[in-house]
């Protein structure tokens, strides 16, 4: 009997451990800089270590530099990040693999993180 309900609590361990969602591989960028999100972790924010804290387990946010990343796993299991600065600045951070398609107001590819962003670049950053 003992090793049934031993059997049945690994299992059920298993199972719940299996059912959390892990922080997906992520490389992006915005206006703090560029982002890199090692599967389950860590955070970097320009190559610089950020200190991870997982919400729970479709959510995390990342410290460091004066931001907070905001990482929310969506139901298909890919993040969407989010970030805040002093001020209340914030914005997105964007896939890498869908940032060199974004062109801003000027026509030019929109790269937040260029420290010569014109004021509209900057309201589209947001």
């Amino acid at each position: 009997m003992m090793n049934k309900l031993k059997t049945i609590a690994l299992v059920l361990g298993f199972v719940a451990f299996s059912a959390s969602a892990a922080l997906p591989l992520f490389n992006g960028k915005g206006h703090p800089g560029d982002v890199h999100i090692d599967q389950n972790g860590p955070v970097y924010l320009n190559g610089k270590e950020m200190k991870l804290k997982k919400i729970n387990d479709n959510f995390y946010e990342a410290t460091g530099q004066g931001v907070v990343l905001s990482i929310a796993i969506m139901p298909d299991g890919t993040p969407s990040v989010s970030w805040t600065g002093k001020n209340r600045a914030h914005g997105e951070i964007t896939p890498a693999n869908q940032a060199a398609a974004t062109k801003g107001p000027s026509g030019r590819d929109l790269d937040c993180s260029r420290p010569d962003l014109t004021n509209a670049e900057m309201k589209a950053c947001q």
